[in-house]
């Protein structure tokens, strides 16, 4: 089998499998450093390409949900493995940032595979409003750092209509 048919098969596997499927099948050094060339030499580098390595979850972390409910908005950030000392959460106008180290839990011992992130990560959060940090409540609990404020629906002032 010559190079090219081996790269339209990773490709399909990929496409078909999702983002993560030759990191799981190879080394995951080997499967990074080979699809880079390949999207470095332009081929295989369609708009489909190119969505599905965006829209893969493994390359985002930490891991977020976002919940809007009337009366408040709930941010979730998994932070597995990660320490309390470790994170920090800062707010510039609706930008809620996420930021911190994951340290490996047993650094005297020899990684031989791994699938956890480990490093320095920021994540940027656009809340849907407009929120003081005074407004903001965060708790760490299990891993999860739970972000909420509460929504101030301003009713306004009735005008009658004529």
């Amino acid at each position: 089998m010559d190079m090219e048919k081996l790269k339209q098969w990773m490709e399909v596997a990929k496409n078909m499998q999702g983002g993560d499927f030759w990191s799981n099948i190879f080394d995951q050094e080997f499967a990074k450093q080979f699809m880079n060339e390949q999207q470095v030499k332009g081929t295989n580098s369609g708009p489909s390409h190119q969505a599905s390595r965006e829209a893969s979850p493994a390359k985002t972390f930490p891991a977020i949900d976002l919940l809007e409910g009337e009366e408040e908005v709930v941010v979730m950030i998994e932070l597995p493995g990660v320490m309390k000392e470790n994170i920090e959460l800062g707010l510039n106008s609706n930008i809620l940032t996420v930021k911190g180290k994951a340290i490996p839990l047993h650094p005297h011992l020899k990684m031989t595979y791994s699938e956890r992130f480990y490093g320095e990560f920021q994540r940027q959060i656009t809340l849907p409003d407009t929120v003081a940090p005074n407004e903001i409540n965060a708790k760490f609990w299990n891993g999860l750092l739970m972000v909420r404020y509460p929504r101030i629906m301003e009713k306004g002032e009735r005008i009658p209509i004529d």
